[in-house]
């Protein structure tokens, strides 16, 4: 039984990792979406700009969420 929890461990905290990932980009894009929209703007300078910020955010967050080797 605890060799099978070893096993699953690693898939399950990575597929939150991942998960996290997306909520976060899928935050940025929906943000950015949203003031493109309020600001009235043509080209979705917003949107650009959150999503890269959230893509950046995302990463710091995955890479400080991996193990230490």
């Amino acid at each position: 039984m605890e060799n099978e929890e070893r096993n699953f461990n690693p898939y399950i905290r990575y597929t939150g990792l991942a998960m996290q990932m997306l909520v976060t980009i899928g935050v940025g894009v929906f943000l950015g979406l949203k003031l493109d929209e309020w600001v009235g703007t043509k080209t979705p300078w917003f949107t650009i700009g959150c999503s890269l910020f959230f893509i950046a955010a995302a990463l710091i967050s995955l890479i400080r969420g991996l193990p230490k080797t």
